[in-house]
């Protein structure tokens, strides 16, 4: 069975990349942690490695608009079948494993591509960039990963040639500067971005993630795993590309999920939420607007009062690589798990406005260093298989909170284990997931 590969999340203000470049070719034998691709803006250049061992195929091309989440290439395990699907993809009659890639043409002009023999890296807008204004993209020299010409490598030879707007084009004006949102305004009741990581037949499974995440950080646990459900992302508000105020209480995210799910026509869902997104699942099945068959939560917040005040705070005020790091490493036990590219990835987008809007989010949710919900109550009446999954080193939420649980839930303690069980035992979690979905669905 091929293992698929996505496009991650880099930026939080955008839900579709570019691939930059490739850095294998179909038919490659490849290795797990080998860097497959690159992606990159004017914000970030993140590397994308290898999940699985085998041969690499069905790639997609570089420099178009491509879906975050969607799949971008396929791991074989014969050179053979590598080659065989770049030459004849899937038909519609074969079943996919994965939501297809949507891949649509980029709004700009169509990049030139690059001759088959070039030995110059560059990014779609270098090379863009280069043709309009009637540089040779062979003669420049890059200032980017691995030698990489980029957007100011590009502005710089223009400017040493004298180069100046081209005729007939007009210069680009940065868009202006979005109005911050208060941090303490009600939630507008908007609808939440979503993303579909699989689509099918049955009974989706709804992901919710935790406080200062979003929906594609489910992709470090479902990318390259066989999905037997459809499955659906939510940005809850104030996070990813949701709009960015801050609800008033647990109800009204809660009701912001209901009428997402509503506009996709989802009246019955199974729900899998991470941290405070367990939480507001955990609300979601007590409401009973949404027919829900079962739910695992993973470290579930409202639990009890008691939350690690210092990470929280400084999770919605962290806006460096520097002061983003430490924060993110007590998120789980082993911290090998806290790469540059994950560090890179979760700090992308983070500007001032949605800065203020979690700082917002924990002032509400999260005064006084205190859990200010609970959701004891919500999970004793909630009918259909119910699973919480808590790591025993949880140093945000404490593991002893689980003693409040109510006898209807069925508890796993993991050991060697922080606040992300879905990411620290991926495979482990997945199982979790795969059996409840199975007793429920």
């Amino acid at each position: 069975m091929a293992v698929s590969v996505t496009l991650p999340k880099f930026n939080l203000e955008k839900s579709s990349g570019e691939i930059s470049a490739w850095l294998v070719s179909a038919g490659d034998e490849v290795k797990e942690g080998q860097t497959l691709f690159e992606v990159e803006d004017d914000k970030a250049a993140v590397e994308v490695d290898a999940t699985a061992s085998g041969f690499i195929g069905n790639l997609a091309p570089e420099g178009e608009e491509i879906d975050v989440g969607a799949v971008v290439a396929e791991i074989f395990e014969s050179k053979e079948q590598a080659l065989a699907a770049k030459a004849a993809p899937d038909t519609p009659d074969t079943p996919a494993e994965i939501a297809p890639i949507a891949v649509s043409p980029a709004p700009d002009t169509p990049v030139a591509p690059i001759a088959p023999d070039s030995k110059v890296r560059s990014t779609p807008l270098a090379r863009r960039m280069a043709r309009d204004s009637g540089l040779d993209i062979e003669g420049l020299v890059g200032s980017g990963p691995r030698g990489r010409v980029q957007k100011r490598d590009v502005e710089a030879a223009k400017a040493d040639s004298g180069l100046l707007v081209p005729v007939g084009i007009e210069p680009v004006q940065p868009a202006p500067p979005s109005q911050p949102q208060s941090p303490i305004s009600s939630y507008g009741g908007e609808t939440l971005h979503h993303v579909w990581f699989k689509q099918g037949q049955g009974i989706p499974v709804v992901f919710l993630h935790g406080f200062s995440g979003e929906s594609v950080s489910w992709n470090m646990m479902l990318s390259g795993a066989h999905q037997a459900f459809p499955a659906l992302g939510v940005d809850l508000p104030g996070h990813g590309n949701s709009p960015l105020g801050v609800p008033s209480n647990l109800d009204d995210v809660a009701e912001a999920v209901e009428a997402t799910l509503a506009g996709l026509g989802i009246r019955q869902a199974f729900l899998c939420g991470h941290s405070f997104g367990g939480g507001v699942a955990a609300r979601i099945a007590a409401r009973g607007n949404v027919m829900v068959a079962g739910q695992v939560l993973f470290a579930p917040a409202g639990l009890s009062p008691t939350v690690n005040g210092s990470f929280i705070g400084g999770m919605a005020r962290a806006s460096t690589k520097e002061s983003l790091t430490p924060w993110l490493k007590q998120l789980v036990q082993d911290t090998s798990l806290i790469s540059e590219a994950f560090v890179g990835r979760t700090l992308a987008g983070r500007n001032p406005d949605k800065l203020a809007a979690l700082q917002g989010f924990a002032d509400r949710f999260f005064a006084d260093s205190t859990q200010c919900f609970s959701i004891i109550d919500n999970l004793a009446a909630t009918p259909g298989p119910l699973r919480v999954v808590f790591g025993r080193q949880d140093q945000v939420l404490p593991a002893d909170a689980t003693r409040s649980l109510p006898g209807n839930v069925a508890l796993q303690l993991w050991d060697q284990c922080g606040h992300m069980p879905h990411i620290e035992h991926r495979a482990m979690a997945l199982n979790v997931l795969q059996e409840v979905y199975r007793s429920a669905c």
